[in-house]
């Protein structure tokens, strides 16, 4: 048992570990026109040196965000994007995901200044993730069951809205685990 329990938390933890990059533009506040340059950026994990980060473009709720646009098949090695003119799209909330994470929801207004009404979508039948506390091993699988994957048309992945998508509470959730397994 306390073998299983430690393997299951090392998997959770090379998972968490693999990351490829944190965005930290836009963020909640940003706003982006159409037509307009902008600019993404984000942190570049160790494991992902001279890997070419896709950037792609999202829309909907944060649970189950749709493909808008490709918007760079790929760049290595660099920490920022810019845009030379925003696509022309309706004026919604968006988000951007760079290599395997997402940026918070953020706005695209059109070019006469349109924007969305109200706050951005929000996850109201979404699954809930476990506490950061939680040693469970089932919540543990059961948090990992919600990540995107790469199979389905559209795309669709789980984002937390106003943030990113961050694997930082389940590394904290499977390292309590490997501590409670190695306390039995």
């Amino acid at each position: 048992m306390r073998f299983s329990v430690v393997a299951l938390a090392a998997t959770l933890i090379g998972a968490v570990m693999a990351q490829q990059a944190y965005p930290t533009a836009p963020i909640g506040s940003t706003i982006w026109t159409v037509g307009k340059s902008a600019t993404i950026s984000w942190k570049l994990n160790a494991t992902a040196k001279g890997v070419p980060l896709a950037i792609t473009l999202f829309k909907g709720d944060p649970t189950h965000q749709t493909q808008v646009q490709e918007l760079s098949p790929g760049v290595a090695d660099t920490t920022s994007f810019k845009l030379a003119a925003v696509p022309a799209l309706d004026a919604d909330w968006y988000s951007v995901r760079v290599g395997d994470s997402y940026s918070a929801q953020f706005v695209i207004e059109t070019a006469d200044g349109k924007r969305p009404s109200g706050a951005p979508p929000s996850a109201t039948s979404a699954p809930s993730a476990p506490a950061v506390a939680t040693t469970s091993a089932a919540a543990i699988t059961s948090a990992a069951s919600t990540a995107p994957t790469a199979t389905g048309s559209p795309k669709a992945a789980p984002v937390s809205a106003g943030s990113y998508l961050s694997a930082g509470p389940l590394a904290v959730a499977a390292a309590a685990v490997v501590a409670a397994a190695l306390a039995l």
